[in-house]
Protein backbone atom coordinates (compact mmCIF):
# COMPACT_ATOMS: atom_id res chain seq x y z
CA UNK A 1 0.00 0.00 0.00
CA UNK A 2 2.99 2.56 0.61
CA UNK A 3 4.71 1.92 -2.24
CA UNK A 4 1.40 2.58 -4.35
CA UNK A 5 1.12 5.66 -2.70
CA UNK A 6 4.56 6.41 -3.37
CA UNK A 7 4.07 5.87 -7.18
CA UNK A 8 0.92 7.77 -7.10
CA UNK A 9 2.47 11.05 -5.86
CA UNK A 10 5.78 10.22 -8.04
CA UNK A 11 3.47 9.78 -10.95
CA UNK A 12 2.04 13.40 -10.07
CA UNK A 13 5.29 15.09 -9.46
CA UNK A 14 7.57 14.70 -12.33
CA UNK A 15 4.66 16.58 -14.38
CA UNK A 16 5.01 19.13 -12.78
CA UNK A 17 9.19 19.20 -12.07
CA UNK A 18 10.08 19.51 -16.16
CA UNK A 19 9.34 22.91 -16.13
CA UNK A 20 11.50 23.66 -13.07
CA UNK A 21 14.04 21.54 -14.96
CA UNK A 22 14.05 23.58 -18.19
CA UNK A 23 13.81 26.85 -16.56
CA UNK A 24 17.06 26.12 -14.54
CA UNK A 25 18.80 24.72 -18.11
CA UNK A 26 18.01 27.93 -19.68
CA UNK A 27 19.56 29.97 -16.48
CA UNK A 28 22.66 27.61 -17.25
CA UNK A 29 23.06 28.53 -21.38
CA UNK A 30 22.79 32.27 -19.83
CA UNK A 31 25.49 31.84 -17.81
CA UNK A 32 27.82 29.41 -20.19
CA UNK A 33 27.25 32.27 -22.36
CA UNK A 34 28.03 35.07 -19.63
CA UNK A 35 31.16 32.95 -18.78
CA UNK A 36 32.27 32.17 -22.47
CA UNK A 37 32.27 35.75 -23.93
CA UNK A 38 34.18 36.96 -20.60
CA UNK A 39 36.56 34.39 -21.07
CA UNK A 40 36.82 35.51 -24.94
CA UNK A 41 37.91 38.87 -24.16
CA UNK A 42 39.97 38.14 -21.07
CA UNK A 43 42.02 35.80 -23.37
CA UNK A 44 42.27 38.30 -26.12
CA UNK A 45 43.80 40.53 -23.52
CA UNK A 46 45.89 37.55 -21.86
CA UNK A 47 47.54 36.26 -25.19
CA UNK A 48 47.02 39.12 -27.10
CA UNK A 49 45.51 37.73 -30.28
CA UNK A 50 42.45 37.33 -32.12
CA UNK A 51 40.06 35.18 -30.08
CA UNK A 52 36.17 34.28 -31.69
CA UNK A 53 32.93 32.58 -30.30
CA UNK A 54 31.26 30.85 -32.84
CA UNK A 55 28.23 29.47 -33.09
CA UNK A 56 27.47 25.77 -34.95
CA UNK A 57 24.15 24.08 -34.43
CA UNK A 58 23.52 24.14 -30.80
CA UNK A 59 27.40 23.95 -29.97
CA UNK A 60 29.21 26.90 -28.99
CA UNK A 61 32.90 27.54 -29.45
CA UNK A 62 35.78 29.65 -28.09
CA UNK A 63 38.94 29.48 -30.63
CA UNK A 64 42.57 31.49 -30.69
CA UNK A 65 42.33 32.39 -34.17
CA UNK A 66 46.49 32.24 -34.65
CA UNK A 67 46.60 28.37 -33.16
CA UNK A 68 43.05 27.18 -33.91
CA UNK A 69 43.51 25.79 -30.46
CA UNK A 70 39.62 25.78 -28.91
CA UNK A 71 40.02 27.20 -25.43
CA UNK A 72 36.07 26.48 -24.24
CA UNK A 73 32.89 24.88 -25.63
CA UNK A 74 29.49 24.32 -24.62
CA UNK A 75 26.10 22.95 -26.11
CA UNK A 76 23.08 24.16 -25.71
CA UNK A 77 20.40 21.74 -23.26
CA UNK A 78 17.48 20.24 -25.01
CA UNK A 79 14.52 22.74 -24.68
CA UNK A 80 16.98 26.05 -24.82
CA UNK A 81 16.91 27.99 -28.10
CA UNK A 82 18.86 31.19 -28.78
CA UNK A 83 18.73 33.55 -32.25
CA UNK A 84 22.82 34.08 -31.60
CA UNK A 85 23.54 33.44 -35.52
CA UNK A 86 25.14 30.60 -36.66
CA UNK A 87 28.19 30.50 -38.28
CA UNK A 88 28.96 34.10 -37.62
CA UNK A 89 31.79 34.87 -34.89
CA UNK A 90 32.04 37.02 -32.51
CA UNK A 91 35.44 38.40 -32.13
CA UNK A 92 37.34 39.44 -28.99
CA UNK A 93 40.53 41.59 -29.80
CA UNK A 94 43.44 42.62 -27.79
CA UNK A 95 43.51 44.64 -25.12
CA UNK A 96 40.25 42.37 -24.31
CA UNK A 97 37.22 44.01 -26.29
CA UNK A 98 34.50 43.05 -28.34
CA UNK A 99 35.20 43.78 -32.08
CA UNK A 100 32.13 46.04 -32.87
CA UNK A 101 32.05 45.28 -36.62
CA UNK A 102 31.52 41.43 -35.84
CA UNK A 103 29.12 42.54 -33.88
CA UNK A 104 27.41 44.16 -37.09
CA UNK A 105 26.12 40.76 -38.18
CA UNK A 106 24.26 40.11 -34.93
CA UNK A 107 20.69 40.80 -34.21
CA UNK A 108 20.05 43.82 -32.25
CA UNK A 109 18.77 41.67 -29.39
CA UNK A 110 20.06 38.81 -28.84
CA UNK A 111 17.85 36.53 -26.94
CA UNK A 112 17.74 32.59 -24.99
CA UNK A 113 14.38 30.81 -24.58
CA UNK A 114 13.53 27.73 -22.59
CA UNK A 115 10.36 26.84 -20.64
CA UNK A 116 8.49 29.58 -22.98
CA UNK A 117 11.05 31.89 -21.52
CA UNK A 118 13.02 34.69 -23.07
CA UNK A 119 15.81 36.36 -22.01
CA UNK A 120 17.74 39.12 -24.17
CA UNK A 121 21.38 39.37 -23.66
CA UNK A 122 22.98 42.79 -23.98
CA UNK A 123 26.87 42.39 -24.67
CA UNK A 124 29.75 45.23 -23.70
CA UNK A 125 32.63 46.15 -25.43
CA UNK A 126 34.46 44.57 -22.35
CA UNK A 127 32.84 41.70 -22.98
CA UNK A 128 29.86 41.42 -20.17
CA UNK A 129 27.04 40.03 -20.84
CA UNK A 130 23.85 41.44 -19.41
CA UNK A 131 20.94 39.66 -18.76
CA UNK A 132 17.36 41.22 -18.78
CA UNK A 133 13.83 40.42 -19.57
Amino acid sequence: VVMAVIAIVVAIAIPNLRPILTGREAQAAIQSIQQTVWQGATAAAARGVVVELTRTGNTFTLRNTDTNAELKRFVLPNGVSSNWPVGTPLRFTPPGKVDTTSMGSFPSALTVTGNGKTTKLQISLIGEVRAGS
